[in-house]
């Protein structure tokens, strides 16, 4: 009966054991948050709800190990993000290229520590005529130099051993240690764009949020996950987390981490200490370089330099064959594995409704205006044509205020309202009074020879108000 208790109290032992969550590299660590973390850290630090508890999914029902709490946690991911994805602020960034954004512009235009390093390595690769001449005119003594910097090195020097890099890995272990190393350097690369090369506060939310790795404690499982699945989720989260939501950046970045890793270990390990340090200066997300960041670089300075190479060059084959196979004769273009429509967020068919809208608000908004200029012309004509309608009366007033006393006797003949009134005898007055031809005393002289008084006056007077 003993032996039967000890049994069963052993069977229960290894189920727990296989149903408690692990993380970290290689998945040496578990109850972390739960033991040793002080209360809260795990909300500030992750995004992943109580990463010591297990999830139960009805989907992995059946299975019996480890690998059925990383598929939950990786269903729960996938279903937050989709919710966290918003459509109206990614079709804000949409044309950030053409609105001339300054933190856009300066992260695409700024020439990160792994591009001059290239540039460098070009230099080098010189003629050894150049070589020799150049090294002829150097000191030997002062002028050795190291690829690390002083601080780096002693980063490097003063790290705690990893003992469990030591250890034999299998080809799955090293691929999936590999994939979690593209995870965590896409976050590093998009912050230091982003920062211009000087971390914020801010620096290691950043990098978290942007890492499934960290974000999540995910873990890779090739051959299932490859480096196209590690990218894609990151330019999902990518779209969806930090300021600056472009696609054109991500795609961006995804070449960085190409070209970090081709660069070999050197400038990985570089890119690896500067995480290291961003998280250093964290209250909430330090622990990372217990779990992640110290590992990784503990192993990358195992790996053969070879191994680091392949990786790279199988990387860019893999992301970036549709840019490389451009223009090549008359040969199709082979299909973009980082396109909008590999992301599962419908951005094609978001962007074709978009466009279409615009559109439709063009049309409508050219149509209305074509109506008002329509309207306007009508209008202009009814205008001119009331003006043609009046403009006899009108011009006949105007050149009888306007005109002199010449043409006044003119249209003074012509009026109708003249009403019989002698005009030669009208006229004769008019120039007398309005001083054409003698002074109106001889005027009233002429007049009183031929007509009474009265009558001269009253017509003088009448004559001058119709004048």
């Amino acid at each position: 009966e003993n032996n039967m208790e000890s049994a069963e109290v052993m069977d229960d032992l290894l189920s727990i054991n296989q149903k408690r969550p692990t993380y970290g590299l290689f998945q040496h660590f578990s109850n972390v948050f739960r033991d040793y973390a002080r209360e809260g850290l795990a909300h500030e630090m992750l995004e992943c709800p109580n990463p010591d508890e297990v999830y139960e999914s009805a989907n992995n029902d059946d299975c019996e190990n480890g690998d059925s709490e990383q598929e939950n946690r990786r269903e729960m991911r996938l279903e937050m993000e989709n919710e966290k994805f918003d459509s109206d602020r990614y079709l804000n960034d949409l044309n950030i290229e053409e609105e001339g954004d300054m933190v856009f512009d300066a992260a695409m235009m700024m020439v990160p520590h792994w591009v001059e390093a290239k540039n460098a390595s070009r230099v080098s690769n010189q003629s050894i005529d150049n070589v020799t001449n150049q090294l002829s005119k150097l000191s030997t003594s002062d002028n050795q130099t190291t690829f690390f910097t002083p601080e780096e090195s002693h980063l490097l020097a003063t790290l705690p051993p990893q003992s469990n890099t030591s250890v034999q890995l299998t080809a799955e272990q090293k691929c999936s240690a590999f994939l979690s190393l593209t995870d965590i350097l896409f976050a590093y690369a998009f912050d230091h764009r982003t920062t211009d090369g000087d971390p914020t506060v801010e620096s290691s939310w950043t990098v978290m949020i942007m890492s499934p790795t960290l974000a999540w404690l995910e873990n890779y499982n090739p051959p299932y996950d490859t480096v196209v699945d590690v990218v894609r989720w990151n330019i999902r989260r990518s779209l969806m987390y930090p300021y600056l939501r472009s696609y054109t950046l991500a795609r961006k970045i995804a070449e960085d981490v190409c070209q970090i890793v081709k660069e070999g270990r050197r400038t990985v390990i570089r890119c690896l200490l500067q995480v290291h340090r961003i998280m250093e200066k964290s209250e909430s997300h330090y622990l990372f370089n217990k779990l992640y960041i110290d590992p990784l670089i503990g192993w990358i300075q195992r790996c053969e330099e070879n191994e680091v190479n392949e990786f790279g060059r199988e990387m860019e084959g893999l992301l970036m064959h549709t840019k490389l196979s451009t223009g090549m004769g008359n040969d199709a273009k082979s299909p973009d594995v980082l396109g909008k429509e590999h992301l599962g967020l419908g951005l094609v068919e978001l962007e074709k409704s978009f466009f279409d809208c615009d559109d439709d608000e063009e049309e409508s908004t050219s149509a209305s205006e074509d109506d008002y200029e329509s309207d306007s012309d009508s209008r202009g004509v009814n205008d001119e044509t009331a003006e043609e309608e009046e403009s006899p009366a009108c011009n006949q007033i105007q050149e009888t205020a306007t005109s002199s006393p010449k043409d006044q006797k003119v249209c003074l003949k012509d009026s109708p309202n003249s009403k019989g009134v002698d005009t030669n005898r009208s006229s004769a007055l008019l120039d007398e009074n309005i001083g054409c031809g003698g002074s109106t005393s001889d005027t009233e002289n002429e007049t009183s020879e031929s007509q009474p008084l009265g009558l001269v006056k009253s017509e003088k007077k009448k004559l001058i108000e119709e004048a």
